[in-house]
């Protein structure tokens, strides 16, 4: 067994609060009040900033579950009202009950109204939302061992040994909007930027203002003119001050704003979750433009709107918008002048790239540094437990977190199949939650499995062992969820060795850019030899050598000679090149090259096993003293005969985007579907955020004809959707791909949609060899 190599995972260390995904009971006539009460409990969780509030009836909607699955949840939560919250949204709910009881003694009567009123309150709606709970668990796999869940419910009475109360965290005054006044849709679309706080006061809000606090959001002043009295330190429960928390994002955010359009269940869960995501999101489920439209459309010049609904299509959309417009209170220049600085987009088309994630103010982006082995497929296993730690301003007591650990140049993505590959080997699975997310590692900070009364802190909080998966397990894993096996084409096994030869896939990728690729293709056997020294290059039947006069005479102006002979040393070192002689046989009429190593004094002829001195006569070409030859390493040979370069040009180039830029790499593999080879792809990439696979071609054509190239993009789609990836990428060394090949391509994705199957996104690049361009697929 090969000894496995040891080296050190530099780490990004982070704290925060868990994420949360509640499901709200829904009922048709009212759907906002229990939406408005489940949001009013998590309000007082901490994590309420980061986290989501979805009714039941909105978990299966295409753009809610994208959305969903970007947010990568710990916990999928089904919120149970009490008796008490029941009496409260339904009064006199407890006194029929005590009527159709017949209890009618004052005493006993207070008596079951308390105990009554801690009891949940188990309803078919509430039967909806923890069947909708399961069903986004089953897709998002939360914090979840097997058939073990660490939360499954979100109860009116605090569970601190699971949820941390925001109030035990929280070090100033928290104010939300109070319950009793959160009664209509407008209010909620208010309430969802800062939160619902359990206290009840008196006094009314006009539609007109909860219309103008929604539109402004966090900027509105309605939230202090409700709480006069407050203190100047006073936080908004859902805002991340108020959790000693910031979110951040390590890419480039988008700057446009949105804007959620529409009064059903889904255009909430729509505009709720993306405020996690993007940040900047508006909800306006009242559709009569009004005064508060002056705030939708102020501002900057330079951040487009981008308008959006659920439940309205896309002609809706712009109809409403366009009346909200050419309503607006405020016109800077004649209407038919200005320009509307706003896009009608479908849901799907919101970019959900680079998500927030809420941290710990003081607890994130810490250096750590882990010793791991390497395994043969590129995966890392930790050699120690991670040390127990609390971070600054918690107490292990008294308070639960994450801890997510990201390696920058080792990304995972948070594919749901991974949380079963990121223990190490050995490492007790019982021991706390541990999954893959947010790019990386993230896992419970204490432990579950048992926790004797009195233990000591570092018998208290979790210390796991750790693993991040390779790119190629990474594809074996999320292709056999779906019956699918991964294995290396021919074409892949061939980078592999010569990736292993050259030390990297950068170095490959290098080489495949470098004139060097230019000068191996001097030893294919259809290679021209007429521009060479005479004697320089031989045609034998193993092989094409070169001596070094045919490397020099390779036309490169731009490539010294220096360089070169330093690079012929390199290579020869490598073991990419061999250096050699070519020898005849004196006993039978052959010529073959002998590598440095297999030559002495005497040698042993290949073809007959005559021996022969190290002679004269023997050598070729005919001199004095004999001439080194080099040969190429059959398997580099056999990849630059294929045009291999095509597929290292296009991932090179991939990884020179700022998305990508550490993304690990697999080289060629095919998929085996009911032990039959469904598909070959020619390489994939894994990000901290997603996982893509690609084609990559000399010319710029799927196939010859039109069946053929529906049936290759079909088949590259499909592909694509069996390991779980996110996007295709289609490469070409042509300046373009032909207009067929597209044509074939969104014929296959309409097809897919109509029949209801996932499409992927599709990347198309273009001039590879020369000046790249990268473009979106738009249909």
């Amino acid at each position: 067994m090969p000894e496995r190599s040891i080296t050190f995972l530099p780490l990004s260390y982070a704290a925060r609060p868990p994420r949360m995904v509640v499901v709200a009971p829904h009922d048709d006539g009212d759907w906002f009040v229990w939406t408005a009460a489940a949001l009013a409990r998590l309000s007082a969780v901490w994590g309420c900033s980061g986290s989501v509030v979805v009714p039941a009836s909105a978990v299966g909607h295409p753009a809610v579950d994208r959305c969903l699955a970007r947010l990568n949840p710990d916990h999928v939560l089904a919120y149970v009202p009490s008796w008490a919250t029941y009496d409260g949204l339904n009064p006199g709910a407890i006194d029929r009950l005590l009527t159709e009881r017949g209890i009618s003694d004052s005493a006993a009567a207070d008596h079951f109204r308390q105990m009554l009123c801690k009891e949940p309150w188990n309803s078919p709606v509430v039967q909806e939302a923890e069947a909708a709970a399961d069903h986004l668990r089953l897709q998002l796999a939360p914090n979840r061992r097997e058939d073990l869940i660490q939360c499954s419910h979100l109860f009116d009475d605090d569970n601190p040994r699971e949820l941390t109360p925001l109030a035990a965290v929280a070090t100033s005054p928290l104010i939300g909007v109070p319950r009793s006044l959160v009664s209509t849709a407008d209010a909620l679309a208010y309430a969802m930027h800062v939160g619902i706080e359990a206290s009840t006061i008196g006094g009314q809000i006009t539609d007109k203002e909860w219309q103008e606090a929604a539109t402004r959001g966090t900027e509105s002043p309605l939230l202090s003119q409700l709480h006069p009295g407050v203190r100047d330190d006073s936080k908004a429960m859902r805002s991340h001050e108020a959790g000693l928390c910031v979110p951040i994002t390590r890419f480039l955010r988008p700057r446009e704003r949105v804007a959620v359009l529409g009064n059903q269940p889904e255009d909430f869960a729509l505009a709720e979750v993306l405020r996690q995501i993007r940040g900047s999101v508006t909800w306006l489920p009242w559709a009569e433009p009004g005064i508060s439209d002056m705030w939708l459309f102020s501002g900057r010049g330079s951040d487009r709107l981008l308008v959006t609904s659920a439940s309205l299509s896309t002609e809706e959309t712009h109809q409403r918008i366009n009346a909200r417009w050419e309503s607006r209170p405020i016109r800077h220049i004649e209407p038919e002048e200005e320009e509307r600085r706003f896009d009608v987009v479908a849901p799907i088309d919101i970019n959900l790239d680079n998500p927030f994630m809420v941290v710990l103010r003081d607890a994130w982006d810490q250096p750590r540094s882990l010793p791991v082995t390497v395994e043969s497929d590129g995966s890392l296993q930790t050699s120690l437990s991670l040390a127990a730690e609390v971070p600054r301003g918690l107490d292990p007591n008294r308070h639960r977190w994450q801890v997510t650990l990201i390696a920058h140049n080792h990304p995972l993505p948070p594919l749901p199949a991974l949380s079963s590959t990121v223990t190490a080997t050995g490492q007790n699975p019982w021991e706390t939650f541990v999954r893959a997310g947010d790019g990386g590692v993230t896992y419970w900070s204490h432990r579950f499995d048992f926790v004797p009364s009195g233990a000591s802190l570092a018998g208290s909080l979790a210390s796991p062992k750790l693993a991040w998966p390779g790119i190629k397990r990474m594809l074996q894993v999320t292709a056999s969820t779906r019956a699918v096996e991964v294995l290396p084409s021919p074409a892949g096994k061939r980078a592999a060795i010569t990736e292993r030869l050259l030390g990297s896939r950068n170095d490959l990728e290098t080489l495949a850019a470098s004139p060097g690729w230019a000068l191996l293709r001097r030893f294919l056997p259809n290679s021209a030899q007429d521009d060479v020294p005479e004697g320089s290059r031989w045609k034998l039947k193993s092989a094409v050598v070169l001596s070094w006069e045919a490397v020099a005479a390779h036309d490169d102006t731009d490539w010294d000679l220096t360089a070169r002979r330093g690079q012929i040393d390199q290579w020869t070192s490598q073991g990419v090149l061999r250096r050699g002689l070519i020898l005849g046989c004196g006993h039978c009429p052959i010529l073959e090259f002998y590598p440095l190593s297999e030559i002495s004094q005497s040698y042993r002829c290949r073809r007959c096993g005559g021996e022969n001195q190290l002679t004269k006569e023997r050598w070729r070409p005919a001199a004095h003293e004999p001439r080194w030859f080099y040969d190429l390493h059959p398997a580099v040979l056999e990849l630059v005969m294929n045009d291999g370069d095509v597929p290292l040009l296009a991932t090179q180039y991939l990884r020179s985007q700022y998305w990508a830029r550490q993304a690990l790499v697999c080289e060629e593999f095919e998929l085996i579907k009911d032990g039959n080879r469904f598909v070959e792809m020619d390489f994939a990439l894994a990000t901290t955020e997603e996982l893509w696979v690609g084609e990559a071609k000399s010319n710029d054509s799927l196939g010859d004809s039109a069946k053929q190239r529906r049936r290759e993009a079909g088949k590259l789609i499909e592909g694509c959707t069996l390991v779980g990836a996110v996007g295709l990428v289609l490469a070409t060394a042509q300046a373009q791909w032909s207009v067929t090949t597209l044509e074939a391509i969104k014929s296959e994705i309409a097809g897919r949609r109509r029949a209801e199957k996932p499409v992927p996104k599709i990347s198309l690049i273009s001039g590879l060899g020369g000046a790249p361009q990268i473009a979106q697929l738009t249909i």
